[in-house]
């Protein structure tokens, strides 16, 4: 019975060495930001200059509701609780390269509306008669960052 013990022993000391050899030696995947051209570097930088343009294009955020900056490959999607019968402005910035397309839907009705990636600021006002849906998606070979904010007039 002797023998076993040492044997357990020195499993049970291999084994987490061996589990943390296995996790490092596998190695981690790079961050989704740096699968793209650019990188995180670039993402900041966009980011940035996005939030920037729509500081400038806002009042401060004074009575901001909701907002957020998303890559143009991922786009923005929400479905915003707004209070009905209020009224809200939409902005939205894009800046990289190429453009995106705003969508509003609200109640089966919709509008499209282009969003350059050149940072140039879109505004939408918005009415909460009833659920709103804001999507902005980038168009094919488009790249940068989306800064958008729903502020309530």
């Amino acid at each position: 019975m002797r023998r076993h013990g040492p044997v357990r022993l020195s499993v049970s000391a291999v084994i987490p060495a061996l589990l943390l050899t296995a996790c490092s030696a596998k190695g981690d995947p790079a961050p989704a930001a740096t699968h793209h051209r650019g990188g995180a570097q670039a993402d900041r930088k966009l980011t940035a200059q996005a939030q920037s343009a729509l500081d400038a294009a806002s009042d401060g955020g004074s009575s901001m509701v909701e907002s957020g900056v998303e890559r143009v490959s991922d786009g923005v999607h929400t479905q915003p609780g707004l209070t009905h019968g209020a009224a809200y402005k939409l902005t939205v910035v894009c800046v990289g390269k190429g453009a995106a397309e705003l969508v509003v839907t609200s109640a089966g009705a919709g509008g499209k509306k282009a969003v350059p990636c050149d940072g140039s600021v879109v505004f939408e006002r918005l009415t909460a008669e009833s659920a709103l849906k804001i999507d902005v998606q980038g168009k094919p070979d488009a790249a940068g960052m989306i800064a958008w904010r729903i502020n309530k007039t």
